[in-house]
């Protein structure tokens, strides 16, 4: 398994740099969307190690983290945005590069279906229905290492007084103060804030606080508290009662996920 993860991540670093004539902006983007990848493969790793996945599962883990982006290199250089809606879904878009490269030849048929399963099921509001067992364990898992680091990417972000402003991060949407309705609805009743109910930068913010409703494994909420990620994108918004009452809400989710 060490020779396929060492094959598989040689492969990723020649695709990374296969890309030529990209602007600054877009070398930017690039490099964040690679960084956070490996952050996501070790992640993967590490919160399977930590509920005592076998050493080659934990490979796995560390493989679909490392793959789960790979469309969104395409999609930059192709479209210039990260908004799925406003190009293809980059998911999708990674198991056609995979594919089409020949990379999911190098592996069995398990993991192969693994790796393809946990990628398409990533950025969905929920994993596919039809995927069980082995299959929706590494999913769900992804799904954990994912959204938990861009937590820290954006919570990074939106503190930076001094940084540049990112489109691709922001999602180009006015920064209303105000919180649509429909999305306090959503979080504030224990469930993920839908994408089509976003309007504004603020809502944007609380609905990734509203990611921990998707959060499956202990260890993730381990991690998350210990980061104080959601702390830090609460300290962006505005403090009114409503605000207040979401991050109470959120924050006593993870406490409860801790404990039980």
């Amino acid at each position: 398994m060490e020779e396929l993860v060492n094959q598989i991540v040689s492969w990723f670093n020649a695709y990374y740099g296969s890309f030529e004539n990209l602007d600054q902006s877009q070398q930017i983007n690039f490099g964040i969307k690679k960084n956070h990848s490996e952050r996501v493969a070790s992640l993967c790793m590490n919160l399977a190690e930590k509920m005592k996945w076998t050493p080659a599962d934990a490979d796995l883990a560390y493989l679909t983290g490392l793959l789960h982006d790979v469309g969104r290199f395409r999609q930059l250089f192709e479209f210039n945005t990260f908004n799925d809606e406003k190009s293809v879904d980059h998911a999708d878009l990674g198991v056609k590069v995979l594919t089409e490269e020949g990379v999911l030849k190098w592996l069995d048929d398990e993991p192969g279906e693994i790796i393809i399963q946990s990628i398409q099921n990533h950025n969905k509001l929920a994993v596919n229905s039809a995927v069980k067992g082995k299959q929706l364990f590494f999913a769900k898992l992804l799904r954990d290492a994912d959204k938990i680091d861009i937590l820290k990417v954006l919570s990074e972000y939106y503190n930076n007084k001094n940084g540049k402003q990112n489109h691709t991060l922001t999602w180009e949407l006015p920064k209303n103060p105000e919180i649509s309705k429909n999305v306090l609805k959503d979080i504030l009743s224990g469930k993920m804030v839908s994408k089509k109910n976003v309007v504004t930068e603020n809502d944007v913010k609380i609905m990734q606080l509203s990611w921990v409703y998707d959060l499956n494994y202990r260890p993730s909420f381990e991690h998350l508290a210990k980061c104080r990620y959601l702390e830090a994108i609460y300290n962006t918004l505005p403090k009114n009662d409503v605000v207040i009452d979401v991050y109470r809400k959120v924050k006593v989710f993870v406490d409860n996920r801790i404990l039980n």
